[in-house]
């Protein structure tokens, strides 16, 4: 079981809800107001699939960073992060592509409209995630303490044994 007290396991909830917290609102106010233009400029039932593609862009990226936060407790593994991130991943494109399948078979479906309003929230919620993350300032990598910071110079990278490489 793992420790949920050590600090990498204390910062996977804080980061995982900086994304959602600062790409979540902006994407689904940038969605409304495409849906809004979409219905303005194409009609109402293009504005209801621009909506539908607003839904389908949020639940797709939401879900994603929610279940990650979820599995991966050990973020000082990247390895598990990584096999996560991508299972979850190939599991939201699958699901994906069943939902595009079932929509592509409704007749009244605009799925241009869609298209434009998903494309959308992409581009928006990809920009602010990366926004959120320069924001929140998460350390990705253990201090190394400096030599003298610790009152000893252990910390100093020295050559493994044998390896004279810049030693004359």
């Amino acid at each position: 079981m793992p420790d949920r007290t050590s600090p990498e396991a204390q910062a996977a909830p804080i980061a995982f809800s900086v994304i959602l917290r600062g790409a979540l609102p902006v994407t689904v106010v940038a969605g409304l107001v495409t849906a809004v233009v979409i219905a303005l400029v194409s009609g109402l039932s293009a504005g209801v699939a621009a909506l539908i593609g607003v839904v389908i862009a949020v639940v797709f990226f939401a879900s994603g960073v929610l279940i990650v936060s979820r599995v991966v407790v050990d973020t000082s593994n990247p390895m598990l992060f990584m096999a996560v991130g991508m299972a979850v991943y190939l599991a939201q494109i699958i699901v994906m592509f069943g939902v595009l399948l079932v929509a592509r078979q409704v007749q009244s479906f605009d799925s241009v409209a869609a298209g434009i309003a998903i494309l959308v929230c992409v581009v928006v919620w990809q920009a602010a995630q990366m926004r959120a993350w320069r924001r929140a300032r998460v350390p990705v990598y253990d201090a190394v303490a400096m030599p003298g910071e610790s009152g000893t110079d252990e910390t100093v990278a020295r050559p493994a044994a044998g390896d004279d490489r810049g030693v004359r």
